[in-house]
């Protein structure tokens, strides 16, 4: 019997916290991992909506950076906000405006995500750099720099 969690299974939610003021790398993934995340105007409306729950005080982003098929962003969690809310409401306002933009209907996310507290600082910056090299892992870009969507608080070059 596998102890791993099957993909997409509750096993996620497992040992999930939500601490006010802690950090968070999290990763969520198109629906059946559909490649539809290389057009501009899709992807501004993940930094206008990242930029929209910053301003709200729900979180405060340090990284968003946007793959064909998934996002990894890290974030800090605002009072009283929970990982929970935080995604249901990016996944569910991006969802909507995505599918009017692209003149589409259906399901747009994977209904899991991933998360990962980050407790030290210098795990934070690897993290970030982690986000940031993506691209280049995954054979997009030669330099992470020339990755056209992503942003990030911190200086990388």
């Amino acid at each position: 019997m596998s102890r791993f969690p099957v993909r997409g299974s509750h096993q996620l939610r497992k040992g999930r916290w939500s601490i006010s003021g802690a950090y968070y790398l999290l990763t969520t993934s198109t629906y059946d991992r559909r490649p539809i995340f290389s057009n501009p105007d899709v992807v501004q409306v993940f930094f206008d909506t990242f930029d929209w729950l910053e301003a709200q005080g729900r979180i405060a982003w340090i990284c968003v950076i946007v793959m064909p098929e998934h996002i990894h962003t890290v974030i800090q969690l605002g009072p009283e906000q929970t990982l929970a809310q935080i995604m249901r409401s990016f996944k569910s306002f991006t969802a909507r405006r995505i599918n009017e933009l692209l003149g589409q209907r259906g399901s747009l996310w994977q209904e899991q995500y991933h998360d990962h507290c980050i407790r030290k600082d210098e795990a934070l910056r690897d993290i970030v750099r982690y986000c940031y090299e993506n691209p280049v892992r995954r054979g997009l870009v030669e330099h992470a720099r020339d990755y056209p969507y992503w942003r990030c608080k911190f200086e990388m070059e």
